[in-house]
């Protein structure tokens, strides 16, 4: 048997829904289940093989996916890659998080805790880990099915209702295992098609959550686990859920008795789960899942959870068939649904455990600089924060000069408003042109009206066909100060490395902007002030 290592990478929050009793919102589980991973699998040989909605009618597709492969859930990664684990429920912690205590080698004692959750172990170190979740709030919806729009316009529920997604963060690595003979598992590779790839999983997939980058490893060889058994005693925990087949899970003594009952099949014989103190550990849970295919959920089934352990006996010495014996079947399973992963197990050493801490899931890359497509939205942000500005200024500026305007003003700077144009591609130029041919006469309105307005103390005509960019009313004012004011120094240090001010202001779309709210305030001022020149 050999294995193959899947990679998944949260790129958007993901949603895995677990049961709750919350009525308002949906639980996440913090790992990709068995289920889940032959699922992500399964959608992306159906596209790369085009079987569409009759992949059951595909023999290739049923004997991978149904009977020759098993898909075991990914659990977190640390910072250094390794896969964390489900924490036997023998394990509990001090109140005050210094010591542990395992109750398969010791008595339970006051002032300890059940720890719960995944983690990661080290020799005789082992360290909890946590997965990163949020919750986010979402508006109930009550309006798709009359198709009236009312919600979607008024931007919240008319009825009040609400609910709430609990999801694993973006950025967090999970790795899960493919195992099977080595000719079925390269026939699931070549049906991938490629050994990385954007998938997406959970709930709400088609929204804004559940998208993931997939990678596959190579073919590798399954660890050898070190079976050591202590006098004639092995200690093993469920790494996934043990759903029974013909047992009750509520009986974990009955439903862990198929492990005993199978290697005796395949060896001489002689095994048996021990019950008792400090011999086993388990909990039972109910295991159910959405099948997207069928459009519901599977039948609820209680399984024994990850995380219980167990003792297994051998009346006599190990003998290396069935050491063979017992590490085929950690990885091939136990009991029902074992090519959805369920029923895989583990060796559980017996070794004195101390506490540590391992960093969560594998880090970002380390950035070489900024991204282009970064800079370019920064940059656009900023060039708004200075177009509203100068904007602000010509509404300034015609407050102190309306006291100049001619009569009859308002048809002035509509026709100015008009020579500008709606383009602010070479605007300065285009104007400068236009005006150049209202001018044929100096003695009309609308020349002399050029020369009597004025803003900062020049003529409007100076500004609109002799003045350089650089020379504009709004670059007379105090900008460093407005960077200041703004926070935007260490931002346009951080996109430009150095400054780049001077292009900015020196810009058609300031120019632009300056003009175009100039000549609409004065319109509107002049609307406003009657005959104009002698009324503030």
């Amino acid at each position: 048997m050999k294995q193959i290592t899947m990679t998944i990478r949260t790129l958007s929050p993901v949603v895995l829904s677990a049961m709750s009793n919350a009525t308002v919102m949906t639980a996440s589980h913090s790992y990709f289940s068995g289920p889940i991973v032959r699922g992500i699998l399964a959608s992306r040989y159906i596209q790369q093989q085009e079987l569409g909605a009759h992949a059951e009618e595909d023999e290739a597709f049923l004997s991978l996916f149904f009977d020759k492969l098993r898909f075991v859930a990914a659990y977190p990664l640390t910072a250094d890659g390794t896969r964390a684990f489900i924490l036997p429920f023998s394990m509990q912690k001090s109140k005050d998080g210094k010591e542990l205590l395992d109750l398969m080698q010791q008595t339970g004692q006051a002032g300890f805790k059940s720890m719960k959750g995944f983690g990661v172990a080290r020799g005789a170190e082992l360290a909890p880990l946590e997965v990163r979740k949020t919750i986010n709030l979402h508006m109930s919806r009550s309006d798709i099915k009359n198709h009236d729009g009312k919600e979607r316009l008024s931007g919240r529920s008319m009825a009040g209702g609400i609910y709430n997604y609990e999801a694993v963060d973006a950025g967090q690595s999970f790795a899960g295992f493919i195992y099977g003979e080595e000719r079925d598992l390269q026939a699931l590779r070549d049906g991938l098609g490629a050994s990385e790839w954007n998938g997406y999983a959970g709930r709400s997939r088609f929204t804004q959550y559940g998208q993931c980058a997939v990678s596959i490893s190579d073919i590798e060889d399954i660890p050898q686990e070190a079976v050591d058994a202590a006098g004639d005693t092995v200690c093993l925990r469920l790494e996934t859920p043990l759903i029974p087949a013909g047992s009750v899970a509520d009986d974990a003594a009955a439903a862990l008795g198929a492990v005993a009952e199978t290697l005796n099949e395949r060896t001489q014989g002689g095994f048996s789960v021990e019950i008792g103190p400090q011999k086993l550990v388990a909990k039972s849970e109910p295991v159910e899942n959405f099948v997207g295919v069928w459009g519901m959920k599977r039948p609820r089934v209680q399984a024994l959870a990850a995380g219980s352990v167990f003792c297994l006996k051998k009346d006599g010495s190990w003998t290396d068939a069935d050491k063979t014996a017992l590490q085929e079947l950690l990885y091939e399973g136990v009991g029902s649904r074992t090519e959805e992963g369920f029923g895989q197990m583990r060796i559980w050493p017996v070794v004195e455990r101390k506490l540590a801490r391992f960093t969560a899931s594998a880090p970002a890359a380390k950035r070489n600089g900024i991204h282009p497509t970064v800079c370019q939205h920064a940059e656009a942000i900023i060039r708004k924060h200075f177009i509203a500005q100068v904007q602000v200024w010509a509404a300034e500026d015609v407050q102190v000069s309306k006291g100049y305007f001619p009569e009859n003003s308002t048809h002035f700077f509509a026709r100015l408003d008009a020579l500008l144009g709606s383009s602010e591609k070479s605007s300065q130029s285009h104007l400068a042109t236009a005006i150049g041919y209202e001018l044929g006469n100096a003695s009309t309105p609308f020349a002399k009206g050029l020369q009597k307005v004025s803003a900062c103390d020049r003529k409007l005509k100076w500004y609109l066909t002799e003045a350089n960019l650089s020379d504009m009313p709004y670059n007379q004012r105090d900008w460093q100060s407005l960077v200041e004011e703004l926070q935007l120094k260490s931002a346009m240090q951080t996109i430009w490395g150095k400054s780049k001010l001077g292009n900015i202001q020196s810009s058609e779309a300031l120019f632009y902007a300056y003009w175009h709210a100039f000549f609409r305030y004065g319109r509107k001022a002049a609307a406003g002030a009657g005959k104009g020149a002698d009324v503030e």
